[in-house]
Order: structure tokens, then C-alpha cells, then sequence
């Protein structure tokens, strides 16, 4: 194959992954900030101890956008520090974004959230780095053309999937924004999330109550922003978010419940 050839296919090569990619939704369907360093779980969560989450970050969130364009859904995520320590597109940081979309739906978040949803949600897209699942609500996984993409310079996990697979966005569409920590299990797939335990070591966090499961492996969250005449501080933004990640009780065997946003 000559040069000019060469370069011509690399061209069309580089104009269908940017095709595939949308650069951006049409119409904003939902849109918020969300404080930096707010990545504490109930209050207390830390990293794991392991030199490759450095200061920690990884799990949290400062922004968010769910947007359309004619024929895809788009979820942008930022972050505080997206990283790429083993260089194979982001190992680290576990998304959801839960939507409610009728009536009905799962009300427990998957892949080991630990965490029930305030709006039952019929689609639940998990992303870690270029990896991403659309699940049902009986725990199938949909055979969709979504793709996810980690840009660890611009700090966001950005991910878009054709309406065609999943359906047309309504204003009454709920979505509920959660993250974590990855863990794959060694087997470099999308994993879960990360356990919490009472004490934080190597590669698990530390903060929780104990090492089972009642508490969530939850970071952070994006927030309801609250009234647009008073929208809440960032402060508010945090103490509210403790409340939350924070309300599950191991006496009476209750999980704490994840709000939503439309």
C-alpha cells in the first residue's frame, strides 16, 4: 500500500470513530455540578491505600450532562482526577447512571452499588473507562451499540448510545448519578463496584461500618440541584449528600436510597 493510500485510509479511520463519538447533545436533558471533593461517601469513606489512587478523586464527580442529538443519548462525567495508572483506558473509576423511564422498574442498583433506587429504574448504564453495559430490569445485559470513551486529560468518562436501542427521551425520564471505585476482579472486564470495608488497605476503602454489605460502595452522587429560585450550596450539596449515603442501619437491616433527577 503506498503513502497516499495509507494516509487516506487512516483519514476515513479517524472520520468514523469522531462520527461515532457525537460531539455533543442537541437538546440538554439534564445538566449539574457537583463539589469538588466531595468524595466521602456518608463522611468518613477513604481510598484504598494502594499507591495507584494516589490522593484519591477517582470517584469524584464535578459535573455532569445527559444530553440528545437526533439519533443518540449522551452522558457526560467529569471528574476530579480521572487517571490511567496501567494505561489501559482508565481502571479505576465505576459509573451508573440509573434511569427511570415508566412505570415500575429494578429498585436495587446493580454491580455491588449496595444501594436501592427512590425512582425504580428501567435502564441502568454502568461505565469503567472504555468499557460500559446497559442492564434491564431483570439483570440482562441489552445488545446495544453504546460506547464509552475515558478522557483522562479532560478528566471525563463520556459515554453515548443510539435512542434506536433504548427509546426517545421524555421530560418525565429520572435519572440517578452514582460512582465509585472499578474493581475488575483481575480480569481487565467492567467489574463492579469497589468494596467499602470498616478499615481501608490495599485495594479496598475504608470508612464503612463493617465489611458486609449494609453500606454503600458509593463515593459520591449528583445531587437534585434544588429550587431554581434557591438552588443548594455547595455545602448544603455535601452535608445532604452524608445524610443519604449515610442513612442505612445494619439493626434494622435497611439500605440507603438514591435520589433522582429529571
Amino acid at each position: 500500500m503506498n503513502r497516499g493510500v495509507s494516509e487516506l485510509v487512516a483519514l476515513m479511520a479517524l472520520i468514523v470513530l469522531l462520527l461515532s463519538f457525537p460531539a455533543g447533545g442537541d437538546e440538554i436533558l439534564f445538566q449539574a455540578d457537583d463539589p469538588a471533593g466531595d468524595d466521602t461517601g456518608d463522611g468518613d469513606y477513604v481510598y484504598p491505600t494502594h499507591e495507584a489512587f494516589g490522593q484519591g478523586g477517582q470517584a469524584d464527580l464535578t459535573g455532569c450532562t445527559i444530553s440528545r442529538d437526533e439519533g443518540h443519548l449522551i452522558i457526560e462525567l467529569t471528574f476530579r482526577d480521572l487517571v490511567d495508572p496501567w494505561q489501559v483506558g482508565n481502571r479505576l473509576t465505576f459509573a451508573a447512571v440509573a434511569i427511570d423511564t415508566a412505570e415500575g422498574g429494578q429498585e436495587m442498583l446493580g454491580h455491588n452499588a449496595g444501594a436501592y433506587l427512590e425512582h425504580p429504574a428501567e435502564l441502568q448504564i454502568f461505565m469503567a473507562g472504555d468499557t460500559c453495559e446497559i442492564i434491564d430490569t431483570g439483570w440482562n445485559a441489552l445488545a446495544t451499540g453504546a460506547l464509552c470513551n475515558a478522557d483522562v486529560e479532560k478528566e471525563i468518562i463520556r459515554f453515548t448510545v443510539p435512542l434506536a436501542d433504548i427509546g426517545r427521551p421524555t421530560a418525565a425520564w429520572r435519572f440517578t448519578i452514582a460512582a465509585g471505585l472499578q474493581d475488575d476482579y483481575g480480569g481487565g472486564g467492567l467489574g463492579d463496584f469497589r468494596m467499602v470495608e470498616t478499615e481501608a488497605g490495599e485495594w479496598r476503602g475504608g470508612g464503612g461500618i463493617d465489611d458486609l454489605d449494609i453500606d454503600p460502595n458509593i463515593y459520591d452522587l449528583i445531587l437534585p440541584p434544588g429550587p431554581a429560585d434557591r438552588p443548594l450550596t455547595p455545602e448544603e450539596m455535601t452535608a445532604a449528600q452524608e445524610e443519604i449515603l449515610g442513612s442505612y442501619s445494619l439493626e434494622k437491616g435497611r439500605y440507603v436510597s438514591l435520589p433522582s433527577s429529571n
